[in-house]
């Protein structure tokens, strides 16, 4: 039966995702990616916007994803009587396979390269910015971007957001997850309103650690709330493909201009939740099946990776590393991204191979079984996030 034949109810129990993965994450976080790749890679004067939009869809996903898989802990830490500090190593241990080995990778790299050659913009400060996961912090002391190294500045307000919103979670009764998210919330709102009041630049306050814990925190609560009974109607692929084409239009519309779109932008984020909500609670959509489909679900696994990666990955590189062997290609702009993106996802599928995948599979074998499915939740989170 097709979803239009379907009998329309007022509303309707989504079908529990997987255990393993939810159905459509993958494929939203390979649009995330080619968003913010277009913003590195193209000269549109919207690239900025859609960057942006790729980056707050990665934080209300990882904010969705990381509140239900500390919430669950939480509840199996109360049902057993159990003591917090084995969840919150279990939990750190984790989050470490999964992001450090590629993150630290690329920077082992870009060392072994300075002994050799230039490496703009990794010098002393620069360095310990990158190792120690404050590269928001001297985008924003700076009020100016690190040349390839800058997109690091996302991936620091993470960790930053695991350090301090992973004890909360899992020290305080499981009632208070929700009122958590909430407060982070409102400290986003808060700051911004701060940072705007005493005229900062935009970009300082674009990095600035509290206010994009907002979209984490917001994530949070779409995550804890996903699973509930909601009308068909809202759910449906048409639904869905509503709020997808908001999340693209949207930089196109009003991004040319980067200030006001620092500015006002962030709300979009409240697009971005509303259509994890949407794909949580029907998995059997046809949107979801476009999501699911191998090119869009491949990208999306190697999406971290990716993200890390394609900044450094410029065709007239290659092109030097061909000519090396005689090799000389030619190709207009367009053509080249395509190079770029296609040696990106390379570079990635043999990182997940030889070293994500297999560091993951160590931890989760060391850390120990995943935590039962808790009753308060429809399903269990993602293994890895």
């Amino acid at each position: 039966m097709t979803e239009a034949a379907r009998p329309r109810t007022a509303s309707r129990k989504p079908p529990a995702p997987s255990p393993a993965r939810i159905a459509g994450f993958d494929g939203l976080r390979a649009l995330a990616f080619l968003a913010v790749f277009a913003n590195h890679k193209l000269t549109v004067p919207q690239r900025d916007a859609l960057g942006s939009v790729g980056v707050w869809t990665f934080f209300v996903l990882s904010g969705f994803l990381i509140t239900r898989i500390l919430a669950q802990s939480r509840a199996q830490v109360e049902a057993r009587g159990a003591p917090v500090g084995p969840a919150l190593r279990r939990f750190y241990l984790r989050r470490t396979a999964r992001i450090f080995p590629v993150y630290y990778a690329l920077l082992s790299g870009a060392l072994i390269l300075s002994a050799f050659i230039y490496v703009d913009d990794f010098w002393a400060r620069e360095k310990f910015a990158y190792i120690f996961y404050v590269t928001n912090f001297l985008v924003g002391a700076r009020d100016g971007w690190i040349g390839d190294f800058g997109h690091l500045w996302s991936l620091a307000v993470e960790e930053q957001y695991y350090l301090l919103f992973a004890p909360l979670v899992l020290m305080l009764p499981r009632g208070r997850t929700a009122a958590v998210c909430l407060a982070m919330v409102g400290a986003a709102v808060v700051v911004d309103l701060a940072l705007h009041a005493m005229r900062a630049p935009p970009l300082t306050i674009y990095v600035n650690s509290l206010v994009n814990f907002g979209m984490l925190g917001f994530g949070g609560l779409v995550g804890l709330s996903a699973g509930r009974r909601s009308p068909g109607w809202t759910t449906c692929g048409a639904a869905q493909a509503a709020v997808l084409a908001v999340l693209a239009a949207a930089p196109l519309a009003f991004g040319a201009e980067v200030a006001p779109w620092r500015t006002y932008g962030p709300l979009i984020s409240l697009a971005s939740g509303l259509l994890l909500f949407q794909v949580f609670n029907r998995q059997d959509s046809w949107l979801v099946a476009v999501l699911e489909a191998a090119p869009l679900r491949l990208t999306g696994r190697v999406s971290y990776a990716a993200y890390l990666f394609h900044p450094f990955i410029h065709f007239s590189t290659l092109n030097r590393l061909l000519g090396l062997a005689g090799v000389t290609l030619a190709a207009p702009r367009p053509v080249q991204i395509l190079v770029e993106l296609a040696a990106t996802l390379l570079l990635c599928a043999l990182s997940w191979r030889l070293l994500e995948a297999p560091v993951m599979r160590w931890a989760r074998r060391v850390s120990g079984p995943a935590a039962a499915q808790s009753r308060t939740l429809t399903s269990d989170a993602p293994r890895a996030a």
